[in-house]
């Protein structure tokens, strides 16, 4: 055998094969925008499977925060009117002069209601299938009555309030408001 032959060969390089994988900084560019889809759609979903009654407890507790927030900062009484047999809930300035549970509320919805000056800053309404068991304020029932509110002081306090409510007779919850704190929480009954 001729080693002269062997090494006057033509050497071939070899062409680079095109790699078939993603670099780490792809990798990553990938999850970063997974988790910001992800992280924006969890909130999303999670408010579209929510129960009524967990909406409904929700929206009752969101108007006494801002009941209590706007007395505070405003510096004068608020009130959280509850209408149309606890299925309205408005936050307004409370009207002077009047004492009582009652507090001079009047039955008309927000919707209809003519407002002098300006609208309830803050208004929910609860679908039909939430009810409510008692409606107390300063011990006082209100669950026969069309209309009652709870008053918010510039000094944090409030009236007393408590309430049962349920949907569907399945889930009571019992919402109460401490008067000396102004501050509401909810409680499941059973």
């Amino acid at each position: 055998m001729n080693t002269a032959a062997v090494h006057a060969r033509p050497r071939y390089r070899r062409q680079p094969v095109p790699t078939l994988a993603f670099t780490l900084v792809e990798l990553l560019v990938a999850v970063a925008i997974g988790l910001v889809i992800l992280g924006l759609a969890v909130p999303v979903l999670r408010e579209a499977r929510r129960p009524p009654i967990t909406q409904a407890t929700k929206d009752f507790l969101d108007a006494c925060q801002h009941a209590r927030s706007r007395a505070i900062m405003e510096g004068r009484t608020v009130q959280l009117a509850i209408r149309n047999a606890g299925r309205e809930l408005t936050v307004e300035e409370a009207p002077q002069g009047v004492l009582g549970a009652a507090n001079g509320v009047s039955s008309i919805s927000y919707k209809e209601a003519a407002y002098p000056g300006s609208a309830p800053s803050f208004a929910r309404e609860f679908p039909e299938e939430i009810l409510y068991e008692s409606i107390d304020v300063n011990t006082v029932s209100f669950l026969q009555s069309s209309a009652t509110a709870v008053r918010f002081y510039p000094n944090g306090t409030s009236d007393q309030f408590s309430a049962v409510i349920t949907w569907n007779r399945a889930e009571p919850r019992l919402i109460t408001i401490d008067m000396m704190t102004g501050l509401a929480e909810a409680k499941a009954t059973r």
